[in-house]
């Protein structure tokens, strides 16, 4: 990867797919924490398309139990998709903050289209994402596109930017998952989707999820980084909106993602479920700040802002 790397920054402050309140200032927080300037230290040349506008819940009818705020999550992620897109034809990485985990379905839709699926999906959360309308527990919908996006669930959803699944279900790889509901057990057992859960890493080390992302690599050309914050412990991530007390370490989040970096084609990011009315001294927005860089295939820690200010001349 060249120094010169052009990356495109979104902010989706969307709180709809969910009742996680405080999510939808996440995009702002990361700027505050200064995320543009800090990814072009390490040697993107950034581009921030600023926000979607996104409506307050306040304003809007919840519509569908089965389906919270269906119309305005589908709205968001159209113009996301279109957004991604775009920046993918540009050449650019994406990487897009949020917000709620809804905004990946708009996100994935657009790298989808751009790449004509060729298109693998790291998803990094401590929870499946693979409900349906049929299934749901809650009518929450972020907890239904990633079933979406391979094809699974309410025609609405799975149709954002273009009818279809946008993700073959060959091509995703679920990393870190320790609360899934049943259904999305069964979906996972029945369907051969590939998650490496917690209980994995723990039992098996990290040396089998190296390989599985090999493997991806090895399959799809192009792949999108999907991070709830959430995955991350709570120690390490406070600011997550739903703090995990049994999520992964800083050393093995930090470890996947230069693994990720140094050995897939990374074409876009997004980092979710942001909470800074929760974080502690901004260490949250600092470490998705950190693992965005590793992600995409550059070296960013406390230790290299510790050298970048400490250089001798």
């Amino acid at each position: 990867m060249s120094d010169s790397q052009k990356l495109t920054l979104v902010g989706v402050p969307l709180d709809l797919g969910a009742k996680n309140l405080g999510v939808d200032i996440g995009p702002e927080a990361f700027r505050h924490q200064q995320i543009v300037e800090k990814l072009q230290n390490v040697g993107f040349d950034v581009t921030d398309n600023g926000n979607i506008e996104c409506t307050d819940r306040k304003d809007l009818d919840p519509g569908n139990p089965r389906m919270h705020y269906l119309d305005e999550i589908i709205r968001v992620n159209e113009e996301l998709a279109n957004l991604t897109e775009t920046a993918i034809h540009a050449q650019d990485k994406a990487v897009v903050v949020g917000g709620d985990h809804s905004i990946n379905l708009g996100a994935v839709a657009g790298a989808s289209v751009a790449l004509e699926g060729n298109l693998g999906l790291i998803y990094l959360d401590a929870h499946g994402d693979m409900n349906t309308d049929k299934t749901t527990l809650s009518g929450n919908i972020h907890g239904m596109h990633l079933a979406s996006l391979l094809g699974y669930g309410a025609p609405e959803l799975i149709d954002v930017h273009g009818e279809g699944q946008k993700i073959s279900k060959d091509n995703l790889l679920h990393i870190g998952g320790s609360d899934f509901d049943q259904a999305e057990l069964e979906l996972i057992k029945n369907e051969g989707l590939r998650a490496f859960t917690l209980f994995d890493l723990l039992s098996k080390n990290i040396g089998p999820l190296l390989a599985m992302i090999d493997n991806l690599a090895s399959r799809v050309d192009n792949i999108w980084i999907s991070l709830d914050l959430d995955v991350i412990d709570k120690i390490y991530a406070p600011g997550a909106g739903m703090p995990n007390a049994k999520g992964l370490t800083y050393r093995e989040i930090a470890t996947i993602a230069e693994y990720i970096g140094e050995k897939c084609n990374v074409v876009g990011i997004d980092v979710v479920e942001y909470n800074p009315l929760q974080d502690e001294q901004n260490k949250t927005a600092e470490l998705g700040i950190e693992l965005i860089a590793k992600f995409l295939g550059k070296d960013y820690s406390w230790y290299t802002n510790y050298m970048s200010r400490n250089q001798v001349g």
